[in-house]
């Protein structure tokens, strides 16, 4: 096992995620990526008051402290860590990533969902479980 990828949305599961993945690195010799993925805009930026460049500054920031709250979480865990930012739908967006030939796993969490608000709201972890070419840890 090469390099294990962590998707990263500052919710609890991710961060349970991101644990269990430190432990499975730690076992198999394996580095950690921690990834955010920047949605892509719904509603113009004008509609925030913002320009396209303050919108996107905003969203690395957020990212930033999320990645930096997950690194936090994980402390000395004994592996290599490194951090991603990427934009794009979420679930393809780390099925791309996913396809690197070194990575090995992506470990994602889980929202916990009822069935409404996955037919409502649709689900990153399900989507990926369905575009992803690599193993999928999904993380409740």
């Amino acid at each position: 096992m090469k390099r294990i990828l962590v998707a990263i949305d500052g919710s609890e599961p991710a961060a349970r995620g991101a644990r269990l993945a430190a432990d499975i690195a730690v076992r198999f010799g394996a580095r950690l990526t921690l990834l955010y993925v920047v949605p892509r805009l719904l509603l113009p930026p004008d509609v925030y008051g913002l320009t396209v460049e303050e919108v996107e500054r905003e969203h690395r920031a957020h990212a930033d402290r999320i990645l930096h709250g997950a690194l936090t979480t994980l402390g000395d865990a004994g592996v290599a860590i490194d951090c991603q930012v990427l934009s794009g739908p979420p679930a393809e967006t780390l099925a791309e990533a996913a396809a690197a030939p070194d990575v090995s796993l992506v470990v994602v969490g889980s929202r916990g969902q009822g069935a409404v608000a996955r037919v409502l709201l649709g689900s990153i972890s399900d989507r990926l479980v369905h575009v992803c070419p690599k193993p999928i840890l999904v993380v409740h």
